[in-house]
């Protein structure tokens, strides 16, 4: 039975694992990505909120308090925090700022594919928070509880991508961050990894509707002084329907299931200032959990009609359950020292120990066929556990020194150090068996199988650059950037590259500028077959202002990278010309343009699966995108403002995509401001004979709100 479990076998998940770098909430960085690829199927099922798994199997108590934190209830919280804050006692002369845009969205009809036009913008109808900020500034001293008390919250009503932000400051006590992310994320591309599209079959095997919630609690205890504590949690789940493939013995079936991961991550350490040297230690600790079913039921043809000695591969009940808990404890430093003005050292060092536990077991019926086995059987099942440790290091230092006034050394080491070994054991059991080799029926087998995998991955780079400034306006930099990457999946390869770095930069006046940026690089051997081998890239950036009211900024990029290894021979050409200005020809008028021309051009060989002989996949692309922007002021305030973009591309994938806008803004006064705004989607391919068109149109009216006193 070729049945694989969902990410719980060991050895898969090496190849799937993506890094983990924890950032100090203290420096103000995001939070890392641990994220995981499905191993079950052909789609990809991420987990991108590795970020703080805590098992409820530990702590959940604890962490349950802060549920308040999650979902639409962030609003009622914020707002009761602010409205009590704000309540006390304030000086006369506070200051306050609250704007507020909000409106109506509707949508028309979507022509065509909905699913893909859901993929790319996914923009609903309905009433719209779009946009508030309020801030409320109290002299310092003058507040017992609080100087300032900020609270944002953009894009509610059920838009794709929601944010609020609350920041409670009492200067030199305590600074208190609430941040709440509701991320709705709809993936359904009728063409992808579909092998019925060809039949006109447009409901595609992958399909994620899924809301990720990330709620970031952080406490700093005396900002800007010497030595300022901080406590951080962080809560994040992923919820949704999930619609992917099963791959049986013999065919591909589809499943339906419902995504659901959480994860917590608490944090505490210190910030450390001198006067010449800052230091900031982390602790923390992420618990995980993953609990996903994956179900079908009712007959099921399978994607493939081809009989296998002349029966059919049918399904008829699947029923799965995955469940992954992990632990990833880390440890985070980050130093700046500058002893004199003339040099800069910093230093940032991450270790992380990641130990997962996972099961897996599914029970299948229907007609299925054994290669290895050489039998037909109408029913089975499998039960995988597996463990797995992720030691992981990274560490970035850099020494800035200028030792002339007209000289200055830039150096910088890069250090990675990504380790997995695991353990699994899978048990299946086939009822019954009819083998083809022998006569009989088997009443039951069982199977069990049980294997250890090892992955190292170290990479380590050292850049070293000086710049010399000719002129005032004229600096030029050489330097050389040294990378070498060893991996180790059952035998250990590796790759040295060294790569020149040029550059220059000239200033004509204070608005015209020219910079040129150019490398070359040399690789001993690659480990992916389109790793860069030799290359080159080379960038022109300029910036030219021959009137006050006139600004021309435009690039021109060239990567051009060569393997000749003879089982791979790839060659690839990408070439990028862009033109932008701003024009401003009256008072009353303004003007904004923008045009890209690219080139994609890229030629490898490939072995044919069917056949084992090689073949050549060519691939080429030219892109056209362009945008242009008027605004008129016309009387007593009033704004038009016109739009339109368009994109085209033809060659292996010929597209087209226009986007034309409108919006009017007519103020009703000092406070307030109304405003209509239009857009139409327009999205079409020259091939596929059409079945993944769209277009929608989108209108809105809305108002805006501003009171302050200062």
């Amino acid at each position: 039975m070729s049945l694989r479990p969902w990410s719980v076998v060991s050895h898969q998940w090496s190849e799937v694992v993506k890094k983990f770098e924890p950032q100090p909430l203290g420096s103000g960085l995001s939070n890392a990505d641990f994220g995981m690829r499905s191993i079950r199927t052909s789609t990809e099922i991420r987990n991108p909120y590795w970020s703080c798994p805590l098992a409820y199997a530990r702590g959940s108590e604890f962490f349950h308090t802060f549920s308040v934190l999650r979902g639409p209830r962030f609003v009622i919280f914020s707002w009761i925090i602010v409205l009590l804050l704000a309540g006390t006692t304030y000086a006369k002369d506070e200051n306050y700022r609250f704007t507020l845009d909000f409106g109506y969205r509707w949508k028309s009809e979507v022509r065509g594919s909905e699913d893909l036009y859901r993929s790319q913008w996914n923009y609903g109808e309905g009433p719209k928070l779009f946009a508030s900020d309020l801030v409320i500034a109290a002299p310092q001293g003058s507040n017992l509880y609080a100087d300032r008390f900020e609270l944002k919250m953009n894009s509610w009503g059920g838009e794709p991508y929601s944010t609020g932000q609350l920041r409670v400051v009492k200067a030199g006590i305590y600074e208190l961050r609430f941040d709440y992310q509701n991320v709705q994320y709809f993936n359904a591309i009728p063409l992808f990894a579909n092998p019925l599209f060809g039949q006109g079959n447009l409901q595609t095997q992958h399909k994620y509707d899924s809301s990720q919630r990330v709620s970031r609690l952080q406490l700093t205890l005396l900002p800007g002084e010497r030595i300022s504590p901080f406590f951080a949690y962080e809560s994040a789940g992923r919820q949704g329907d999930v619609r992917t493939s099963l791959i049986a013995d013999g065919d591909e079936f589809l499943l339906h299931s419902h995504l659901d991961t959480h994860s917590d991550d608490f944090r505490f350490g210190a910030n450390f200032r001198l006067d010449k040297f800052s230091l900031l230690l982390e602790q923390g600790i992420r618990w995980y959990r993953d609990d996903t079913p994956f179900s079908a039921s009712g007959f099921q043809g399978g994607n493939s009609s081809r009989k296998i000695f002349d029966r059919d591969i049918v399904l008829t009940h699947y029923f799965g359950k995955n469940n992954v808990d992990a632990t990833v404890p880390f440890s985070t430093g980050v130093a700046a020292y500058h002893p004199f003005d003339s040099l800069l050292l910093r230093a940032k060092v991450t270790y992380s120990n990641a130990d997962l536990d996972s099961s897996f077991s599914d029970q299948l019926a229907g007609v299925f066929f054994s290669l290895p086995l050489a039998a037909f059987y109408p029913s089975g099942g499998q039960q995988t556990t597996g463990a797995v440790k992720k030691p992981s290091l990274f560490g970035d230092f850099s020494i800035e020194w200028q030792p002339l006034e007209n000289f200055r050394l830039l150096e910088r080491v890069n250090v990675r150090r990504f380790h997995v070994a695991g353990t699994a054991l899978t048990n299946s059991t086939f009822a019954p068996m009819e083998p083809l080799l022998q006569q009989g029926i088997i009443d039951r087998l069982q199977t069990a199988r049980s294997f250890d995998t090892f992955l190292s991955l170290d990479f380590d780079s050292q850049e070293l650059q000086g710049l010399v400034y000719l002129t005032p306006k004229l600096v030029v930099r050489l330097g050389h950037r040294f990378e070498r990457k060893e991996i180790e999946i059952g035998e250990r390869r590796s790759w040295d590259r060294n790569i020149l770095i040029a550059g220059a930069a000239y200033d004509l006046s204070t608005r015209n500028r020219i910079a040129v940026d150019y490398e070359f690089g040399r690789t001993s051997e690659p480990i992916l077959r389109i790793d860069p081998v030799d290359f080159q890239r080379l960038r022109l950036r300029g910036r030219l202002s021959p009137l006050q009211s006139l600004e021309v900024n435009g690039s021109v990029t060239l990567f051009h990278n060569d393997d000749d290894t003879a089982a791979i021979d790839f060659t690839s050409r990408n070439r990028d010309y862009s033109v932008q200005f701003n024009y401003t020809p009256a008072r009353r008028v303004s003007l904004s343009a923008e045009y890209e021309r690219s080139f994609i051009h890229s030629n490898i060989l490939f072995i044919v699966p069917q056949t084992f002989l090689s073949d050549r996949s060519i691939f080429r692309e030219r892109g056209d995108f362009a945008n242009l922007f008027l605004s008129f002021l016309l009387a007593r305030g009033t704004t038009l403002s016109l739009g339109y973009s368009v994109l085209g591309t033809v060659g292996n994938f010929p597209i087209g995509y226009h986007r034309p806008s409108a919006k009017l803004d007519i103020p009703l006064g000092d406070r307030f401001a109304a405003y209509a705004q239009w857009n139409f989607y327009d999205y079409n391919e020259k091939l596929n004979l059409f079945p993944q068109d769209y277009g929608a149109h989108l209108v809105i009216f809305g108002l805006r709100v501003t009171l302050e006193k200062r």
